[in-house]
């Protein structure tokens, strides 16, 4: 019955725990700030590796791996948005650049992926012709590119893809778990009006493409700029 009574305590603990880490900040004067909003943009993710580097990977190949996944969570992030746009309660009151849109601008101001991290959100904005720019950081211990990756498990072996039918084995257990912690923010004039943060624990069998739509469902799902829909 003791027992019974503490794993009871137990569970109730880690859901409070779960839904704390859920809540995201909403500025007080949002509706405020963001009545003139037409245009918002999606930035580059800034990814930060906090894991021990592979010996197998050179510079390039960890920039590539890490401007890569930068990409994938831009679209992944668009994509969940627009997905969690319009429901039978609410519309999404702003418009959002397209991202091939958003690259062509930076390429031609001569700002790269991982230039784009750094930059002043205000002045990537004014660039861009929008009202607002979303950014994300993800830091984690595997990278989770497609294109670039080391977390694919292959007959219980991890492996990094070096080129076509090239197979380095990396050092490293399959299912070992590591914890994923994500930030979005909404920034205008400099200022932040949305946060949301996501963290999770993930293993070498789950896909790239997988933890990356988890992560950017969760943000998509809870992003502002709606109103209620009137009724008929």
């Amino acid at each position: 019955m003791k027992k019974n009574l503490l794993y009871a305590c137990i569970a109730s603990f880690v859901i409070f725990l779960f839904a704390c880490s859920n809540k995201y900040y909403t500025a007080g004067n949002f509706s405020e700030k963001t009545e003139d909003h037409k245009v918002v943009a999606i930035l580059p993710a800034e990814i930060v590796f906090s894991g021990k580097q592979p010996k197998n990977l050179s510079p390039e190949n960890i920039a590539k791996a890490e401007e890569t996944e930068s990409v994938n969570f831009q679209y992944a992030l668009m994509n969940s948005i627009l997905r969690h746009a319009n429901t039978r309660k609410y519309i999404t009151t702003v418009n959002f650049q397209d991202i091939n849109t958003t690259q062509k601008i930076l390429d031609q101001n001569n700002i790269s992926v991982r230039d784009s991290w750094k930059k002043d959100d205000n002045e990537l904005a004014k660039l861009l012709g929008v009202d607002a720019v979303i950014r994300m950081n993800i830091r984690k211990q595997r990278y989770m590119s497609d294109e670039a990756s080391y977390g694919v498990g292959v007959a219980k072996q991890v492996i990094y893809k070096t080129g076509i039918g090239s197979k380095v084995p990396v050092p490293g257990s399959v299912g070992k778990t590591y914890d994923v912690y994500a930030t979005c923010n909404l920034l205008s004039d400099n200022q932040t009006l949305w946060n949301d943060n996501y963290k999770r624990a993930a293993d070498w069998d789950t896909q790239p493409n997988v933890i990356i739509e988890w992560i950017t469902d969760s943000f998509g799902e809870n992003f502002p700029y709606k109103k209620k829909r009137k009724k008929r």
